[in-house]
C-alpha cells in the first residue's frame, strides 16, 4: 500500500452535515439483520438521506448540470447498490461513459463560443443513459462512504427538491445535518477499529510488536528477509474489520513491487520480518496505517487487516 495523501469524494463530503437534532439519543443504529458485530454499516436516518440528495445535486449543479431524469437516476443508484464492492474496471467504465459526455459537451459549447463572441453557454441535462450511469456509479460509492443503507428514495427527493428550487432545508442546514452524522459516525467507527484490535491480540497465534502491529505466520518462509531498502514482489488482499476487501493484488491478475520504505510503515515492519516464501496476516492499528485522515479508499482511523505473501525480492 503505496502512501498518499488524503483524496475525498467531493460529492459527498463538501457537506459533512446535525445528527444529534435528529437522533436525541447520540447512538446510530445497525441494521437487526447485521450479525457481524465489527460492521460499520449504520442505518442512515431520513433526514441525512434526504441532505445527501441535496449534496449531490449541488454537486451536479457546480458541474454545470441543470436537470436531470430523476426516474432514470433514482434506478441507476440503486442498482449500484445491489452490485455492492462493484470491480474497480467497471466503477472506471462507468466514470468513462460519465466523462466522454462532459468531454463531448464541453467541446461544443467551445466552438459555438469561438464562433459567435456572443454564445452563452447552456446548462447540460442529462439525457436518460447519462442520469442512469452518473446513478450507478454514486451508488457504488455509497457503498465505499458507508451508505449503502441510505433511504435512495428520499435521497433522490433532496435531489429532485434542489434542482426543482422546492428544497426542504436550505443547503447550510444540510451541511450541518451531514457533519453531524458524520463525525458521530466515524467516533463509532473508531472504536469499533480500537475493540478489533483488543480482541485480536487474545487469540491464539497472534504476535504484537512493540509498534502495536499485530501479525500471524500461515507460512513460514525460509528465504532470505527483505531490508527496508529492498524492492519486493508480494500478492496481497486488503480487507477492513467487517471482512470487506478493498484492495487486492490477485483481482489485478499479478503481483505488486514496491520498495520497503515506500509503504505504510505497518508494511514496512511486517514485510521486513518475513523470509521470502512466508505468507502472513498483518493486522495494522492506523497509526502504521493511513492515520486519522484516512486515503481515497480508506476512511479515518481505520484499522486494516492485510493477507500477504512474500513472493521475491527484485533485484
Amino acid at each position: 500500500m503505496i502512501k498518499s495523501p488524503k483524496i475525498i469524494f467531493s460529492i459527498l463530503v463538501m457537506s459533512v452535515v446535525v445528527f444529534a437534532a435528529c437522533n436525541p439519543t447520540g447512538k446510530l443504529k445497525k441494521s437487526e439483520k447485521e450479525v457481524n458485530p465489527y460492521s460499520m454499516s449504520f442505518d442512515v436516518p431520513d433526514s441525512v438521506s434526504y441532505a445527501i440528495g441535496m449534496s449531490m445535486a449541488n454537486y451536479l449543479e457546480r458541474q454545470g448540470i441543470a436537470s436531470i431524469e430523476v426516474a432514470f437516476y433514482s434506478n441507476g443508484m440503486k442498482a449500484g447498490i445491489e452490485m455492492g464492492e462493484a470491480p474497480r474496471p467497471i466503477v472506471d467504465s462507468i466514470g468513462g461513459i460519465i466523462q466522454e459526455f462532459m468531454s463531448s459537451y464541453s467541446g461544443s459549447m467551445t466552438e459555438k463560443m469561438a464562433a459567435d463572441s456572443t454564445f452563452v453557454p447552456v446548462p447540460m441535462s442529462l439525457s436518460e443513459n447519462i442520469s442512469y450511469n452518473y446513478g450507478l456509479l454514486l451508488g457504488t460509492n455509497l457503498i465505499s462512504q458507508n451508505l449503502d443503507k441510505s433511504n435512495i428514495d428520499i435521497l433522490v427527493n433532496g435531489v429532485k427538491d434542489h434542482f426543482g428550487g422546492t428544497p426542504k432545508i436550505d443547503l447550510e442546514a444540510s451541511g450541518i445535518t451531514l457533519k453531524g452524522y458524520f463525525d458521530l459516525a466515524d467516533s463509532l467507527r473508531g472504536n469499533l477499529n480500537q475493540q478489533y484490535l483488543e480482541d485480536n491480540k487474545m487469540k491464539e497465534g497472534i504476535v504484537t510488536t512493540v509498534s502495536g502491529l499485530q501479525y500471524q505466520v500461515i507460512v513460514q518462509g525460509t528465504g532470505k528477509i527483505p531490508s527496508e531498502e529492498d524492492k519486493v514482489s508480494v500478492h496481497y488482499k486488503g480487507m477492513f474489520i467487517d471482512g470487506s476487501a478493498f484492495d487486492s493484488s490477485y483481482d489485478r491478475g499479478g503481483p505488486a513491487e514496491f520498495v520497503l520504505n515506500e509503504v505504510i510503515p505497518g508494511w514496512t515492519e511486517g514485510l521486513s520480518l518475513m523470509p521470502i516464501g512466508s505468507k502472513y496476516i498483518f493486522v495494522i492499528p492506523y497509526g502504521l496505517g493511513y492515520g486519522e485522515q484516512g486515503s481515497r479508499s480508506i476512511p479515518p482511523k481505520s484499522t486494516l487487516i492485510f493477507e500477504v505473501e512474500l513472493l521475491e525480492i527484485v533485484k
